[in-house]
């Protein structure tokens, strides 16, 4: 995939799909986040991360049947949204939404803060909100599977992501050296967890309002919780 989407990003060949397998929205998507990492925005860091996402999805789901490459991009797309939001309300000095607010909140902190954080807001505080503005409860439960699927495709990208912040962040480097290396395994567990977790939550919204917004309450408490911690110890 990256031999399609790279030179057209080199060239700007953006008004056309450069192959069958990749689509136009995935084109002008990956535009608009190597637009962003290049930029002055505090935003171009989670950019960086997003972007070599969203390079891995569209390889991972490349030869897939129809029917689920068109769900995985029309989840891309929605999801991007969200990010796109927030980069456009602090470019211009709007309130961010608030999964949003710890990440914008300090224009001074190492990229392994803003990583953290952004996966935080884009992973716990946005999916849900893709899923159920893009899909019906039938869809959702349709595509089950292949949205659990990518977790396969991301722990390559966590792997990196890992080993960049073992090597750059001592906090970082003495966890793993406690832990045995007993952290990355954790930290893997955990991204499975958050993305199922989103996928129930968005089927509550549809099935039981009550239930989701108890769900939802508790989540943001976390999500709280988890900001403070990568703001005062990382």
């Amino acid at each position: 995939m990256k031999k399609w989407i790279l030179p057209a990003l080199a060239c700007g060949l953006f008004a056309f799909p450069v192959s069958s397998q990749v689509s136009e929205e995935e084109i002008l998507l990956l535009k608009r986040l190597d637009s962003i990492q290049q930029g002055n925005s505090p935003a171009k860091y989670f950019a960086a991360l997003y972007f070599e996402t969203t390079v891995m999805a569209a390889e991972f789901f490349e030869y897939r049947e129809p029917g689920v490459k068109k769900f995985i991009q029309r989840l891309e797309c929605r999801f991007a949204g969200f990010f796109f939001h927030s980069v456009d309300a602090y470019g211009r000095g709007n309130p961010v939404p608030a999964v949003w607010k710890a990440y914008y909140a300090d224009s001074l902190l190492s990229i392994f803060q803003y990583q953290l954080l952004g996966i935080n807001a884009h992973i716990n505080g946005d999916i849900w909100q893709a899923l159920t503005a893009e899909f019906t409860l039938e869809e959702l439960q349709e595509h089950r599977k292949n949205y659990l699927d990518f977790q396969k495709g991301l722990v390559k990208i966590y792997r990196r992501f890992y080993e960049s912040s073992v090597n750059n962040h001592p906090a970082t480097r003495m966890l793993q050296s406690v832990t045995l290396g007993l952290d990355k395994l954790y930290g893997r567990m955990m991204l499975a967890k958050w993305r199922k977790r989103q996928l129930n939550l968005a089927v509550l919204y549809h099935t039981d309002q009550a239930r989701f917004q108890k769900k939802l309450d508790k989540l943001h408490r976390k999500m709280g919780r988890l900001n403070n911690m990568v703001l005062r110890h990382l």
